[in-house]
């Protein structure tokens, strides 16, 4: 083991971590592990959620997103309850918020990149397997793999990062919430605590994005001297827009949720029906066929798409009567 860096809170009080001793090696290792560690829970879900009529019924994408709920709301207690631990216990973190480092908290961050390796990896499969297009949410994974693996191979943040991980804590609600809609619970009591817990945290998501703020102006200094210039960009960048834009949007949204009661991770969209005589979709008023022509609402020709209401004359029309009278 490094004695050059303090063991740290969790080193100290779990013998069998005593081997991790945050060399490159032992880090990509227990990366890899994590990830593993990630995949066979979500795998065990799977297994465990088929004596659920509920889960049988659903469809295989929101399967997917089923045991990906587990595997997430697991993440989101651990992650918490490891970041309070983290930044109680090891003083060497409070002492320097940059490069201040501790062994525990170097492992603490490889499960963190481990979570996000199998989280980014299952999505892309996701996406690819089921069509889907999750760019809002690959991009917000990909960014914090990208921070915290910065952190964890350049030995500095960690402080910052600890603090950071802890906005997951609406996570196991977010998921909760997900899982009483398909279990059709959305009119229960579980469901109405859950989710104002859930709306009372994004509030305390954005008093945490505040206390991140806060240390990194007071310790800019040190900060702009010492961090990754990426990872620098990544947190004031990210701090910025979580804590004007999309913090309060999904609180806002979370909100409504509590009296809406529906499902935003999977819109659906029901297929118009495609009319192979007139060369259209029923449904559109206006549509453009193959060659670029605009295509009649009523009999799908080519010709000029008529204004007027529905019962009155057209132009030829009143040209003909007109004609007819003189």
């Amino acid at each position: 083991m490094d004695t050059s860096i303090p063991e740290g809170v969790l080193l100290r009080n779990v013998p069998f971590l005593s081997a991790f001793n945050g060399c490159y090696e032992h880090k990509c290792i227990s990366c890899f592990l994590f990830f593993l560690l990630n995949l066979s829970l979500f795998l065990l879900l799977s297994l465990i959620s088929y004596t659920s009529s509920t889960y049988r019924s659903l469809k295989t994408s929101h399967k997917v997103f089923w045991c990906l709920a587990g595997a997430r709301g697991s993440f989101g207690v651990s992650s918490v309850v490891l970041s309070i631990v983290t930044l109680i216990g090891d003083k060497e973190l409070r002492d320097d918020t940059v490069l201040g480092v501790t062994l525990s908290c170097q492992f603490f961050f490889t499960y963190i990149v481990g979570f996000f390796i199998f989280e980014c990896s299952l999505l892309l499969f996701s996406d690819v397997a089921f069509g889907q297009r999750s760019y809002a949410l690959l991009a917000h994974h990909f960014i914090s793999l990208i921070g915290y693996s910065i952190g964890l191979f350049w030995d500095h943040g960690y402080f910052i990062g600890a603090l950071v991980v802890s906005l997951e804590m609406s996570t196991p609600f977010s998921c909760l919430c997900w899982v009483l809609l398909k279990m059709k619970l959305s009119q229960s009591l579980l469901w109405f605590a859950n989710q104002w817990i859930l709306v009372h945290l994004f509030h305390t998501r954005q008093n945490v994005l505040c206390v991140v703020m806060l240390v990194v102006a007071r310790d800019w200094e040190n900060v702009w001297q010492n961090m990754n210039v990426l990872l620098t960009v990544l947190l004031v960048g990210g701090a910025v827009i979580m804590l004007g834009g999309l913090n309060p949007y999904w609180t806002q949204k979370k909100t409504e949720q509590l009296f809406t009661r529906e499902d935003w991770n999977f819109i659906p969209i029901t297929p118009l029906p495609y009319n192979i005589a007139t060369n259209r979709f029923d449904g559109f008023p206006n549509q453009v066929n193959g060659t670029g022509t605009k295509l009649n609402a009523v009999n799908g020709t080519g010709s000029k798409v008529s204004r007027s209401l529905p019962g009155s004359p057209s132009k030829k029309a009143k040209k003909r009567d007109s004609k007819k009278v003189n």
